[in-house]
């Protein structure tokens, strides 16, 4: 693709839910991907995000949840360091280092200048409060564990929220840029199992037992 062709920053998403189960099952058979479907990643082992850019790539959020979908868009990637989010978790939480000095108020002043408002924050009170909420969340999850809020829903175990990861044609996961914050603290802490919600899957991750193995519960 030409570097200068931009593309669908947002794809086309009508079916959702059961709607889609049912989609993939008619068009792939055997073991389809459901929507906001559970899985269970390794964050260690997770180190490649999507790179969400309007202008290289289709911009995927959770309503393109169990979507198979071909194409290059799993070549677009970055290394998971690339996350200005997550590095500032790991310089924070492991190594240490204050909110502040890792610069994520900066970045979080930067988006805000640019765009009004960013992550729901449009002043520095703002920004402080949303990551001594971060701080809490590290606590909750250093004392209790990562939590997994999945939810029995049309004869599926879906995950409404948290961490976002796609399927790339090796059957290989891809941070899908949502979840951030957690993706940082499990890193932090050394977790190796976590639940994600399914993102987007390339059509070359349905062979083999690729899904088995992400369904299956923790030992």
């Amino acid at each position: 693709m030409p570097p200068n062709q931009a593309l669908s920053s947002s794809p086309f998403a009508l079916l959702r839910g059961p709607l889609r189960d049912m989609w993939n099952l008619v068009s792939g058979g055997g073991d389809f991907p459901r929507a906001q479907e559970r899985i269970w990643i390794n964050p260690m082992q997770l180190t490649r995000i999507y790179t969400r850019n309007p202008a290289q790539t289709p911009d995927y959020k959770r309503r393109h949840s169990g979507m198979v979908l071909a194409g290059d868009w799993d070549h677009h990637t970055e290394p998971l360091d690339a996350s200005w989010k997550v590095a500032a978790c790991l310089a924070h939480f492991r190594d240490g280092k204050t909110w502040e000095d890792t610069g994520v108020y900066d970045r979080m002043q930067a988006m805000i200048t640019e765009r009004g408002q960013f992550d729901s924050c449009r002043t520095m009170d703002d920004i402080v409060a949303r990551y001594q909420k971060i701080d809490a969340l590290y606590a909750d999850i250093q004392k209790n564990g990562f939590r997994d809020e999945t939810v029995r829903k049309y004869g599926a175990l879906r995950l409404p929220e948290g961490v976002y990861v796609h399927l790339d044609r090796a059957g290989k996961p891809i941070f899908g840029a949502i979840g951030n914050h957690r993706i940082g603290i499990a890193r932090a802490l050394g977790l190796t199992r976590i639940p994600a919600q399914l993102g987007v899957v390339h059509p070359g991750a349905l062979a083999g037992n690729t899904l088995d193995r992400l369904r299956a519960e923790p030992a």
